[in-house]
């Protein structure tokens, strides 16, 4: 059985519209909340850190109580920290996942040392295996943030990153010398195994697929189709997963909900 959360933020910017996947979903979806956090924009950095610290505190409570139900946590979120969350609340079942599956446009990998726009939603995959803000005056705002979700560094051997074509400088250079596994998407099977436990992340946007899926996040050209994600999904199914978690649409830029619903379906594949 699957528990369905959603959390309606974006890197701790209030995101209610995501709210409408119970419009449409075939199943409800509990809603994670923290009432206070209102606003919908944040200028400062290291007040979305602080902010999605306790969200994704929350989403790690959540997914412990979830495996400790002996149930499958499924999130959907506004980007890709909700994958730390996650995982932090698979650690603290004591259920780390074997090998965690990265499906995104993007590497995801920076630090403040290598991105030049200092845009957060460039650094998750940096932050979960343990790449740590190391700034002037001795400031560690992602150090506080991992903290407070309680998350422990994932080995990077363990993760498969796949079809992450948009690679800034830095971030490039820092994939290549890391120990993760990068791949495309018909490659992804190479390195799993029907023993392990694995924890998937689909960021939506690893798509490129304008025409059904038209508010999807920051497009990248020569990327999967929706077919494509659809026969990986029906190929994984068959392996132990032991949570999805996804990074949303512009939830903003879809009032039709046409890029909601086909994303929906497309998680169906893997139940």
């Amino acid at each position: 059985m699957n528990t369905y959360l959603l959390i309606p933020f974006l890197t701790g910017q209030r995101r209610d519209g995501l709210g409408r996947v119970n419009d449409v979903s075939t199943h409800p979806w509990e809603i994670v909340d923290i009432p206070q956090f209102k606003e919908t924009s944040i200028s400062d950095a290291n007040e979305k850190l602080h902010r999605m610290g306790h969200i994704y505190a929350s989403l790690a409570d959540k997914v412990q109580q979830s495996i400790s139900l002996g149930n499958r946590p499924v999130c959907i979120a506004g980007d890709c920290f909700s994958a730390l969350g996650v995982l932090a609340g698979l650690q603290k079942a004591g259920a780390a996942p074997d090998r965690i599956v990265w499906l995104d446009a993007h590497g995801d990998f920076h630090i403040w040392g290598t991105t030049i726009s200092k845009y957060l939603g460039g650094m998750p995959l940096g932050m979960m295996v343990g790449r740590r803000d190391r700034r002037e005056g001795g400031r560690d705002s992602v150090g506080a943030f991992i903290n407070t979700i309680g998350l422990t560094a994932y080995p990077e051997e363990n993760i498969v990153l796949s079809d992450a074509r948009d690679l800034d400088p830095g971030e490039k250079e820092a994939l290549e010398s890391s120990n993760i596994v990068t791949c495309k998407i018909e490659n992804i099977h190479q390195y799993l195994s029907h023993r392990e436990n694995i924890h998937l992340h689909f960021d939506t946007d690893v798509i490129d697929d304008r025409a059904k899926l038209p508010a999807l996040k920051y497009h990248v050209n020569q990327g999967p189709s929706r077919e494509d994600i659809l026969s990986l999904f029906r190929t994984l199914r068959q392996y132990k997963l032991t949570a999805i978690s996804v990074s949303a649409w512009h939830e903003e830029h879809d009032m039709d909900n046409k890029t909601a619903i086909s994303c929906l379906s497309l998680l169906k594949e893997l139940e």
